[in-house]
């Protein structure tokens, strides 16, 4: 089965499982949603590191930077995103979400965002406006931005399980963000694993370790 035709182009990964299961065989499922500057082509390359029989679905965020390069939104202050081209992000991630649930052999209730700095920025704020559709956020070197307007359900939202993971020397998005979107978290009531590591804006295989001991339990 080949990556359909959808309003994002993307990636897709089957679990090895896939040819010998059933039409009507659902999985568990992730979304991985890249950095600004980076493709569709990058985060789902870690599925060897997670566990394993995962669905994983990558798009390309539509907004071309340069060669290869793409962003969700525009950039022209970091740490200060233009509060309406981040909620027409989520908007497009909202569709994406609608086509790929229809196309895919998803399990519903087991669908997970991983994102890495704009990805994870926008992983985040997806879950925390749109809680019912997700399982739980795999969130690398991102952060909360201030100035949203996020409708966020509180009651959804408590218990969700969110996992972030960010370097201590990231000098693009520093710790303080990160540590400051901990924060609000643990107030909102969420679910929450937070960790921090020697490096700089990036994933190691000790934050990667970490995240597929996390998914392992929310895969039960």
């Amino acid at each position: 089965m080949a990556s359909k035709q959808l309003s994002l182009h993307h990636l897709v990964r089957f679990p090895a499982s896939f040819q010998s299961q059933e039409p009507t065989s659902r999985y568990p499922t992730i979304l991985a949603l890249h950095g600004r500057g980076s493709n569709e082509q990058d985060l789902i390359e870690l599925a060897p590191h997670l566990p394993d029989d995962l669905l994983w679905i990558s798009p390309r965020a539509p907004l071309i930077l340069g060669p290869d390069s793409y962003e969700w939104y525009r950039v022209r202050v970091i740490g200060r995103p233009d509060p309406e081209q981040v909620l027409s992000a989520l908007e497009t991630i909202d569709h994406f979400i609608d086509e790929i649930l229809s196309t895919y052999p998803i399990d519903p209730q087991k669908l997970f965002l991983l994102g890495f700095s704009q990805g994870s920025l926008l992983s985040m704020c997806y879950t925390l406006s749109h809680s019912s559709r997700i399982a739980g956020v795999m969130a690398q070197s991102g952060y909360i931005p201030s100035g949203l307007d996020l409708e966020i359900h509180e009651a959804t939202v408590k218990d969700k399980p969110f996992i972030l993971t960010h370097g201590e020397q990231d000098t693009l998005i520093p710790i303080d963000w990160a540590r400051a979107s901990r924060d609000q978290l643990q107030k909102l009531g969420v679910d929450l694993d937070y960790h921090e590591f020697q490096m700089g804006h990036h994933v190691s295989m000790e934050s990667l370790a970490i995240i597929s001991t996390w998914l392992k339990k929310q895969l039960g």
